[in-house]
């Protein structure tokens, strides 16, 4: 259960990355496909919009990335699940300030609302969350119509207003699963992210 006087943990943190990873592979990956013959979307805009979503995705991977964490003490672990913590804030300010261009932009190339009534699975993932969970899709982009930027926004208050941290006992991966993440990115560094590369 969440305490509302402490900021938020690094588990919590490390999960909501993990669900904007996923959101943003799927901008990506849509950004990546030749649009609809009856969608209109710039070419550059398109292209350009893509290279933002991967930048913004390789130094999330950046930061999350276990490889230099610390193991022998817990003072060390602790050090550096702040680090951590304080590259998120950052990225996580610059999702919120992505998010209603990347709804819209993903509104148009997949043909759906943001809402409701989505046309695809794809498009439910994005807008509401995958798997049937409600509030961990990106919805309009603005924090008002809540979802992932109303939480992330949420985030951010807690860090800033909070007291205190709830101290991180176990090494990170034991139960989030580093290795999917690993799997995903490789498949990222392929065909989608040099794509993205590419402003024609």
């Amino acid at each position: 259960m969440t305490n509302e006087t402490q900021k938020p943990d690094f588990d919590e943190w490390f999960y909501w990355a993990q669900i904007v990873i996923d959101r943003l592979s799927i901008c990506i990956d849509t950004y990546s496909r030749p649009p609809h013959e009856d969608i209109f979307l710039p070419e550059r805009d398109r292209q350009y919009r893509n290279f933002q979503a991967a930048d913004l995705l390789k130094r999330l991977f950046a930061v999350t990335d276990e490889s230099d964490t610390p193991s022998d003490s817990l003072d060390e672990l602790n050090h550096h699940a702040e680090r951590v913590i304080d590259g998120l804030v950052l990225l996580f300010r610059e999702t919120l300030r992505l998010l209603p261009l990347l709804s819209r932009d993903m509104q148009k190339l997949l043909a759906s609302p943001w809402d409701s009534k989505f046309p695809t699975r794809i498009a439910e993932n994005l807008f509401r969350g995958s798997l049937s969970t409600d509030g961990e899709g990106i919805g309009s982009g603005l924090p008002e119509n809540g979802r992932l930027p109303g939480v992330l926004t949420e985030l951010l208050r807690r860090e800033q207003t909070g007291e205190g941290r709830a101290l991180r006992h176990e090494i990170l991966g034991k139960h989030m699963l580093q290795d999917d993440f690993t799997r995903r990115w490789n498949v990222l560094q392929g065909s989608h992210l040099r794509q993205a590369g590419r402003i024609e």
